[in-house]
Formats: C-alpha cells, structure tokens, sequence
C-alpha cells in the first residue's frame, strides 16, 4: 500500500540532547591533557592514533517496505519516531604499519526509536498494524569497517589516501502495537571504495575530507564527512564539521535513510 499519509499525533519521542554539553566535554578533556603549546610545527608520523567522535544526527529520510511486494506497506519511520536530533558516537582505530600505508578500523553505532499512530493499514515482516493505535518503534543500523588506504598524493600541504573499506552492517527494524510484533534483522558485508584529503591551513589547521562509499543495483552506501582539525600539541588534537550518511538495499526488502551529523571528536596519535 503505498503513499500513506501518517497520523500527525505522536506519542512518546526521545529528548533532544545538548550539543554544547558535548563540546565542553571534549574541550574540558583536552584541557586536562595538553601540555602547553609551543612553537607551530607539522605533528610527526605516528604508529597509532585512536578517535572518539560524538554529536549530534538528524534523521532525514528512513523509509521501510518489507517485504518488498504486495504483501508488506512502504512507510516512513521519521513519522513515528521524529528527526532527532539524538546523541551519536563513534570510535576510530589506525595502525600505520609503513610511511604510506594505513589500516583503520571503525566502530559506528546508529539508533532511533520513538512511537507514533499509522493513517492506514501497514504490512511489515509480516505483521498487520491498526490506524490510530499508538505503534512502538526501534531502529538500528549499526556497522563494523576495516579501512586499507594507500598514501598516493604528498605534498607540503596535501595528502591525498585511496583505498577499499569492508563495510558489515548490522540492522534492525521492529515495530510494537499491543499484542502484535513484527521484526526484521538483516547481517551483511558491503566492500567500499575509500578515499581521504588532508590539506594544512596552517602548521596546526587541517582541513579534512573523509570518504566511503559505493553504489550498485542493489543499494548503496555513503558516508563522508568534511571537518577542521586542530592539533593540540603532537599527541592530542580537536576535530569538528559535519557528516553525512545515506544508502540502503532495494531487493528483497527495500530500506533506505539519510542521516546529518553534527560532530566534534577527540583524537590521540602514539
């Protein structure tokens, strides 16, 4: 049944959190460690460097059909839970095993959940939903990246890195209403193109772009990200900008959303 139209009543949605609280978090952290700044240099090669990265997501866009036939609704999750925004973490891993090679592994979590009434009858994974009858909701998307990048560019101020990304993703669709629960869960391996930019403002201001991404028949995904880093001293540095994911699967299910990201992250190289 397509291009229902959605009860605008909504019951219980998550609180939206402080993005200020965040940034004085990190910037608190970073007071504790730092050593005093000395002179501007360009910080050394490091073996290891370990990111956490939070902030804020917005939910643009979170549209489920499954199964992809008749016998399920496409319908759209940010009517019943909201756009956000909502906190969002992440955890960044590197070896640099050589000069011009990196490994980089990524943990990225991704949750929405909310309730909210259906316009109209919705199929989902089997299960029917009755309009007007408050429906809980839980999404989940999260993922699992191993990065190789190649150092191919090197200048005095640009860096240019390619490479290949396997992308695991975790997922999860459920939806509540009374005695009625129907879910869908589906585990898979995506490989990813991979790329990165890095050009120095100043000898402490890096500009940063950051790239996954491919798309195919069957889906796609896309997550890139444009931030400012700043170094703190040789260890210890700030990243701050925005990212944005988008993608899905069109088979036999069809599941796609687009998601903003707001971010800061704190960073160490050892």
């Amino acid at each position: 049944m397509e291009g229902i139209v959605l009860s605008p009543h909504r019951q219980r949605r998550r609180a939206p959190v402080s993005f200020a609280q965040g940034c004085a978090i990190a910037v608190a952290l970073v007071c504790l460690v730092s050593a005093p700044l000395g002179a501007s240099a360009a910080p050394p090669d490091h073996r290891f460097s370990l990111e956490f990265e939070t902030g804020a997501i917005w939910q643009s866009r979170n549209e489920i059909h499954i199964p992809d036939s008749s016998a399920g609704t496409r319908f759209d999750l940010t009517n019943l839970q909201g756009s956000g925004p909502i906190a969002q973490r992440r955890i960044e891993a590197t070896w640099n095993p050589a000069r011009r090679h990196s490994l980089r592994f990524v943990y990225a979590p991704l949750q929405f959940s909310g309730a909210g009434t259906f316009g109209s009858p919705v199929l989902f994974a089997g299960g029917t939903f009755t309009p007007g009858v408050p429906v809980d909701s839980e999404y989940k998307f999260d993922s699992y990246r191993l990065t190789y990048r190649y150092l191919l560019y090197e200048s005095h101020r640009l860096r240019w890195r390619v490479g290949a990304t396997a992308f695991i993703r975790d997922a999860r669709v459920e939806l509540r209403q009374q005695g009625t629960i129907a879910s869908d869960s589906n585990v898979g391996f995506v490989p990813l193109l991979s790329t990165s930019l890095e050009y120095d403002l100043t000898p402490r201001w890096t500009a940063l772009l950051d790239f996954d991404g491919l798309v195919a028949p069957q889906g796609r995904a896309i997550d890139t990200a444009l931030k400012i880093r700043y170094d703190v001293n040789d260890t210890w540095y700030l990243t701050a900008g925005y990212r944005v994911f988008e993608g899905g699967v069109d088979n036999d299910r069809f599941a796609f959303g687009w998601y903003n990201f707001a971010v800061i992250s704190l960073g160490a190289r050892f």
